[in-house]
């Protein structure tokens, strides 16, 4: 529609025009399609001076105008009705009465549509239960006064018989209901400022259309019982479009009951009592497929909701993984890159004395190729843990893995003077470990140990790492010191990232060596706090995952 707020939609939006001449037509097209549904649904009319139809859709019409385009265009009901009165029924009352009558109903409406938009705050593009539950309700007391107000009028005028007040009251309330629930949701959903979409294939929508033919038939047209009884028959095709295509399949659903009832009317010559059942009985029909399609339709939202909810947490997750990992490298690239640098110094000081010491120069080269080689294992292991979760496994033996541990921190021990022990006082069996990793736990706890004894007198500076069966499937190993101990206040929030007392410190060390453990199938914890501190983890052996 040319104007339109949304161009690129191929959506009905018979409410939403933007310009003086479509909105011309907007309001033309409406007066000809109130004055249409008004002659299609006059059937059985009862109380004649009123002219009370089971079934009246334009109210449904006109309340969807004034919750699509506003409460200003009450007055245009007031024409229609003018309209509908005069070329529908023709001039059967006297001509106050016949202003009065046409009037009630367009004040009556344009009210009920300011409360439903204001008050209550209903949304017209009907998205969740809520706004069936207050629709219904609202329309429901709303046409309720207007049948009071409209058969009172008749009454005060005295062309109705008083005998007929109640019965009169009952057929125009559930009449109008009627028509604006099973009219105004349809409306509202297919004038949604978006497209709807459906899963189904044309085969499948074609047999949802049998199957309701089909129930039609069988209540109405068979005649193997009274027609009340079967009506429940009627609910099965509505279930299955509704689970199948939501609010927007309920509400063609039951409109094309609606029509099959009327057509069913029309060629059964019911009696007007039996046509005051079915009234109710429709209006059964109604509801429960307003309310059950609202309640796929919302549920369907709220899956794609979380969907889309889960789509970011694992996008947020997969950076959180690149941030950690990122941290992880620069950790662990630290110590590695500080040698190379100590060592490349190292050899150009020998490579600036006129005659270098070969042997020297070659050991302190050997360690800088030591040192990369290390530095690129750490960056690939790592890559290779935040990828999968996991490394290359393989059965080591746990004291050869301590005496590597304790020979690459050797350097460092005696630059700091620190003594150390390895206590293991039985043969153990092979941990099934990625060596990798494992050593870069090793050398996380043994690097803080020896951090933790810088302010210990240089004789009683020791580190204990032991190494012991922990029950019949794991091997536990530990680290302690003889330094200060870990605070209480830091003991708490030891393990988690950027959790540090060391002023230079980046606080992840032991966050990752516990990720890296736990993904072994083992835990590490600390034993000890005050005094002497202690680093516990576990690994499984080889035996336990064979």
């Amino acid at each position: 529609m040319a104007g339109s707020p949304f161009p690129d939609r191929r959506v009905m939006q018979p409410f939403i025009p933007s310009s003086a001449r479509s909105y011309g037509w907007l309001i033309a097209g409406y007066l000809c399609a109130y004055v249409a549904l008004d002659w299609v649904s006059y059937i059985y009319p009862v109380a004649p001076p009123l002219a009370i139809t089971p079934w009246n859709p334009p109210p449904g019409l006109s309340l969807a105008l004034l919750l699509r385009r506003g409460s200003r265009n009450g007055p245009w009901l007031f024409v229609a009705a003018l309209a509908a009165e005069l070329l529908v029924r023709g001039p059967h009352i006297p001509v106050l009465l016949f202003v009065a009558a046409s009037a009630l109903p367009a004040i009556v409406y344009t009210a009920l549509a300011a409360l439903l938009r204001g008050p209550f705050k209903f949304r017209p593009d009907f998205t969740t239960l809520r706004d069936a539950t207050v629709f219904v309700g609202v329309v429901a007391i709303g046409t309720g006064v207007l049948a009071l107000a409209f058969v009172g009028l008749f009454e005060a005028a005295g062309v109705l018989p008083s005998a007929s007040f109640a019965k009169s009251v009952a057929q125009f309330w559930i009449g109008d209901l009627i028509g604006i629930v099973v009219t105004t949701p349809l409306l509202l959903v297919f004038t949604r400022p978006h497209p709807i979409r459906t899963e189904a294939s044309i085969v499948e929508v074609i047999a949802q259309v049998g199957t309701v033919l089909a129930a039609l038939w069988i209540v109405f047209g068979s005649g193997w019982v009274e027609e009340l009884k079967l009506f429940y028959l009627l609910f099965l095709p509505l279930i299955w479009i509704a689970m199948r295509h939501g609010i927007e399949g309920t509400t063609i659903a039951t409109m094309l009951i609606q029509v099959g009832l009327i057509i069913a009317m029309r060629l059964g010559g019911y009696k007007a009592g039996t046509v005051l059942e079915f009234q109710f009985l429709l209006l059964a029909v109604a509801v429960t497929g307003l309310f059950l399609g609202l309640t796929i339709s919302e549920r369907r939202t709220i899956t794609l909701q979380l969907r889309n909810k889960q789509f970011e947490l694992d996008r947020s997750l997969r950076l959180a993984a690149a941030s950690e990992m990122a941290s992880a490298l620069a950790h662990e690239l630290n110590q590695p890159l500080s040698a190379i640098g100590t060592y490349v110094r190292a050899c150009q000081l020998m490579l600036a004395d006129p005659q270098p010491p070969p042997d020297a120069l070659r050991n302190t080269m050997e360690k800088v190729v030591t040192e990369v080689t290390r530095a690129g294992n750490v960056v690939r292991q790592l890559r290779d843990f935040f990828r999968t979760g996991s490394g290359q496994l393989m059965p080591i033996e746990p004291v050869p893995l301590l005496e590597g541990a304790i020979e690459a921190a050797r350097q460092r021990s005696e630059r700091h003077r620190v003594h150390w022990r390895l206590v293991c006082p039985q043969p153990l069996p092979a941990v099934l470990i990625d060596r990798i990793q494992i050593e870069t736990v090793l050398h996380n706890l043994v690097s803080n140990a020896i951090d933790a004894l810088k302010t210990v007198p240089a004789d009683q500076r020791e580190v204990v790492i032991s190494a012991a069966a922990d029950s019949a499937h794991f091997v536990r190993i530990s680290v302690a010191d003889s330094g200060p101990g870990v605070a209480e206040e830091l003991a708490a929030q030891l393990f988690r990232p950027f959790a540090t007392s060391k002023p230079h410190g980046m606080g992840l060390g032991l966050a990752i060596s516990r990720s890296i453990v736990e993904a072994h199938g083992g835990r590490l914890w600390l034993e000890s706090t005050g005094g002497r501190s202690m680093f516990s983890f576990t690994l499984p052996t080889a035996t336990e995952t064979t």
